[in-house]
């Protein structure tokens, strides 16, 4: 065969082999680009799931809580929802509620609605861990998603038209309020007392902390989940305030730890309350036997009137106890409430001792 052909063969193989192997390429970049236009697609309508349906929504959220992204819940509850807590407390929350859960294992059942929002219960591992509440904000198509906390619910006796507001949320006649009952420890005494605004707000982890404008204080009543809120005392109201709560506090302290006598502390006790009855009852025999007692570092605060025949303030000090080569301090905090007698004097009707640790 002459080798001109040969050679021609060849070629014209070698060019076919060419086009079929440009053409392969061309179908595998074609295919390449439509399973990708395919997964963009798909991720598109996932992602618009997740988004735009409340079960993606909430596993979405999950997936946040998995990650530890606070930041971005936190931004989420506060822009779409009213959150009465701080961040640091609800990061704390979240992160002793969610610890050793696998997001991938939660369920979520349908609990109800309230016009505003739908609730859902998180089941995981067959036991109910929690609730989410799912809310599209207004003008939306979004579902927005936050972790119903515990719900601890505070009362506020405002005083004075006080201007309040809690993690940057003002309060105002929106939230649930009754008018003008009496301030909440001293509504069942037989005496002129002033008028308040009552609200009721629910939604706390912790104890709030009420803000208040200058010149005006927020007190915790640590025998309630309760606050009074009223102007600052003025220069003769702290002297006045503070002499009492500090001569009563020792009285009382005297006595419990048999320093004192029962007629001592009876001078500032106001007579017939329960709290009354409760010290005529008491047997001081149960404190240990020591020489002597000395009270240091006292400082007096959280005062607030009520009225012109109530107030409430603290008081904390440290009780070096010693007993021959022996001693100890005892740390202390009082909450005293006081109303004034048909003399005129400032009288105990009611005491709640301070843990530290309460919250």
């Amino acid at each position: 065969m002459d080798r001109t052909v040969i050679k021609k063969s060849y070629k014209e193989r070698a060019q076919v082999g060419q086009t079929f192997l440009s053409h392969l390429l061309t179908v595998c970049a074609a295919a390449i680009l439509v399973c990708a236009a395919a997964l963009a697609y798909l991720w598109f309508w996932l992602d618009r799931y997740e988004k735009h349906s409340v079960n993606g929504a909430m596993t979405n959220y999950m997936q946040l809580v998995a990650n530890k992204q606070w930041d971005e819940i936190y931004e989420m509850d506060v822009e779409n929802f009213v959150e009465l807590n701080s961040k640091e407390v609800i990061t704390s929350y979240l992160t002793y509620l969610y610890a050793d859960c696998n997001m991938n294992g939660m369920t979520f059942s349908y609990a109800g609605e309230d016009g505003y929002s739908a609730y859902y219960d998180v089941y995981y591992q067959q036991k109910k861990l929690c609730s989410l509440e799912a809310r599209k904000p207004e003008g939306s198509s979004v579902w927005k998603v936050r972790t119903v906390n515990q719900n601890h619910t505070y009362t506020f006796d405002v005083l004075d038209g006080t201007p309040f507001s809690i993690n940057g949320n003002e309060i105002t006649d929106f939230y649930i309020h009754e008018d003008r009952p009496a301030p909440l420890e001293f509504a069942d005494l037989s005496m002129e007392m002033p008028e308040t605004v009552r609200y009721t707000i629910g939604g706390f982890i912790y104890a709030p902390e009420p803000e208040v404008p200058a010149g005006y204080i927020a007190v915790r009543d640590y025998l309630a989940p309760h606050f009074y809120l009223g102007r600052a005392p003025d220069s003769i109201q702290q002297e006045e305030f503070s002499r009492n709560i500090e001569e009563t506090a020792i009285a009382y302290c005297r006595y419990i730890t048999k320093d004192g006598t029962f007629n001592a502390l009876n001078q500032h006790l106001y007579p017939y309350t329960e709290f009354y009855y409760n010290i005529l009852g008491f047997n001081p025999q149960w404190y240990s036997a020591h020489d002597s007692a000395v009270f240091t570092n006292v400082k007096v605060f959280d005062m607030l009137a009520l009225g012109g025949n109530a107030f409430v303030g603290t008081i904390s000090f440290d009780y070096i106890v010693s007993a021959e080569d022996a001693g100890r301090t005892e740390s202390s905090t009082y909450q005293l409430f006081f109303v004034k007698n048909s003399y005129g004097n400032w009288r105990l009707i009611n005491l709640a001792i301070v843990d530290s640790s309460t919250s």
